[in-house]
This record gives C-alpha cells, sequence and structure tokens, in this order.
C-alpha cells in the first residue's frame, strides 16, 4: 500500500505546484505587458492632445524669447501649468516634459535638474532622456529602467512626437513613469510561500525588480546568469528545477516578455523545491517511517511465533 500511496499521490502533488507557479507566471506576463502596452497608448493619446499641441510651441517661444523669467513664460506657465499638472495626476506619472524640436527641455510639470537643458547637446544628451527625446523625434520610445536622482528612485521614460495640425513636428513629450508600477506586480506573491519570487532580469543578465532575500536595493545591481534565464532569453517557456541565483535547487516557471518593443526582458517565478515539495517529502517520509514500523513488528511476530514453535518440537520430543 505504501508504494501504491507514494506512486499515484505524489505526482498529483507535484503537479499541483508546477501548475500554480505556470499560472502565476501567466497572469503576472500578461499584468507586465499590458501594462507596457497601455502606456504606449497613453503617451501618443496625450502626444495628441490639443493642450499639448498648443502649449509646446508658446512655452518654447517664451524660453527663447526671455528665459523662465520672463513675462511671458510665466503667463503661459500660469495657463497651461496647471492643466498639464492634472495630466501627471491623472495619469500616476513623476514628472511630464515638454521638448522643442530643438532639444531644449521648456517645461516640466515639477521643476527638477533637466528644466532648461538641451538634450541634444546638453549633459544630459546620453542619459535615458536624451535617448528617448532623439528616438522620440520619429516615433514612440519606450527606455528600460534608470535612475531617478529627483524622485530617488527609478523609474521609465517614455517619449512621442508632438505634431500640429498641419502635421508639423513641433517637438517631443516626455513622460516618466515611476517603478512604483510594475513593482505591484512583482510584490504579490500570494501563494508562493516563503520562499516564492517573482522577478523581472533585462538582457544585459540584470535583475529590474527587488529581490525579497537581499536588504539592500537590487535593481540593476544584482546579476543573474543561470539556466533559465539563459533559456529565456533564446526565446523558450518552460519550468525546470534549477539552481538560481543563491546557488539553491528552485522549481523556476521562466518566459521572455514579449511585445514590449523597446525592452528585451524575461519573467521569471520560482520557489524553492524544499518548500514546494514538503508535503511531498512529507509523505515519503512518513510512508519510510510507516513501511519500518510495520517491518519491525512483522519481524517481531515471526521471530516470537517461530520461536514458540522450536520450544513446542522440542518439547515434544523429550521422554
Amino acid at each position: 500500500m505504501g508504494p501504491l500511496t507514494y506512486k499515484t499521490l505524489v505526482p498529483a502533488l507535484r503537479n499541483e505546484v508546477l501548475n500554480h507557479l505556470v499560472s502565476v507566471r501567466e497572469i503576472k506576463k500578461m499584468q507586465i505587458q499590458n501594462f507596457f502596452y497601455e502606456r504606449y497608448g497613453d503617451v501618443n493619446v496625450l502626444s495628441k492632445n490639443p493642450l499639448v499641441i498648443q502649449s509646446l510651441p508658446r512655452f518654447s517661444n517664451a524660453f527663447k524669447d526671455g528665459g523662465f523669467d520672463s513675462s511671458d513664460y510665466r503667463q503661459v506657465d500660469t495657463y497651461y501649468g496647471p492643466l498639464l499638472e492634472h495630466f501627471l495626476r491623472q495619469y500616476g506619472y513623476n514628472n511630464i516634459f515638454l521638448v522643442d524640436i530643438d532639444g531644449n527641455v521648456v517645461f516640466c510639470v515639477r521643476k527638477d535638474e533637466h528644466i532648461g537643458t538641451n538634450l541634444k547637446t546638453g549633459e544630459y544628451s546620453s542619459f535615458s532622456i536624451g535617448e528617448v527625446f532623439k528616438e522620440g523625434l520619429n516615433h514612440i520610445k519606450f527606455s528600460d529602467l534608470s535612475w531617478c536622482e529627483d524622485s530617488k528612485d527609478f523609474t521609465f521614460m517614455a517619449a512621442a512626437p508632438v505634431f500640429d495640425l498641419t502635421n508639423r513636428l513641433l517637438g517631443v513629450i516626455i513622460v516618466e513613469v515611476p517603478y512604483s508600477k510594475i513593482d505591484v506586480f512583482l510584490s504579490q506573491r500570494d501563494g508562493l510561500g516563503e520562499t516564492g519570487e517573482i522577478y523581472i532580469v533585462g538582457d544585459d543578465n540584470f535583475i529590474r525588480s527587488k529581490s525579497r532575500f537581499f536588504t539592500q536595493n537590487t535593481i540593476l545591481k544584482l546579476e543573474i546568469d543561470t539556466e533559465g534565464t539563459r533559456d529565456a532569453f533564446r526565446g523558450n517557456t518552460d519550468i525546470k528545477i534549477i539552481k538560481d541565483y543563491r546557488n539553491i535547487p528552485v522549481i523556476s516557471a521562466y518566459t521572455p516578455l514579449e511585445n514590449l518593443r523597446d525592452v528585451n526582458w524575461i519573467l521569471l517565478v520560482k520557489i524553492d523545491v524544499k518548500e514546494a515539495l514538503h508535503s511531498v517529502l512529507a509523505i515519503k517520509t512518513d510512508l519510510i517511517i510507516i513501511g519500518t514500523i510495520i517491518t519491525i513488528i512483522t519481524v517481531t511476530y515471526l521471530y516470537f511465533t517461530l520461536r514458540k514453535k522450536q520450544i513446542k518440537s522440542t518439547d515434544a520430543e523429550l521422554p
């Protein structure tokens, strides 16, 4: 009965664990891909908003004529600033930038170190904001994660070209999306126990999320190169028992994140084998203990039974 129980029950428990990890992986994959799809849609709609189309050239002209302290600029800012700030709150962005065709950052809702700089030739031209601006002159561009000194957190940059009614390019709108918008998906680890984890790795092998096993921030600091990450970057979706970045055996469900357009990421959902298969190991241990006890009882019974028969046989042969 022991082997029969183990043979039928254990595969069912193992499959339950595997299916749960696969389900979590697919749900998180859909959430993250939808997040990027929605952000692309947001910045595209925002770039076509009449308020943005009207305000960008007016901010640019006022900036070029007299700078930020001129009465013309303050007048434009007084009229359009609160309306653009409304978009900031509505979409949950960290900041919104208006950049004219020459690369001048002529407006940002929350004034930071970028205001007044030139993204073509200035100090930030090689930063994420400069790179998305250059691409944003031609099409929608979404950056990878980068550190934002002003908010003391990681952010994404998304840019889109702004055209007037005659289809003349006016410049670029850039939005700064906080990391917390995507972290909310990764930090939901219900059903993954004490060792379960959901994380993203970029094509440079650095993690794009926070590890639950480190107190310090691991984003863009922890390098991960495992059998699972290598297989996922080859375009494969699978679930395997492998060693993770802590060199501990885990059950890892991984997959490429597709349709992100501008970033090459993979998603991994994993849990330590010891915890995931705890019930399987417990059943195996219980069956071994029970089998051992039954064997001892049986051997003891047979020993004393045979012993008793030998004594009776010996007594019968005595005169």
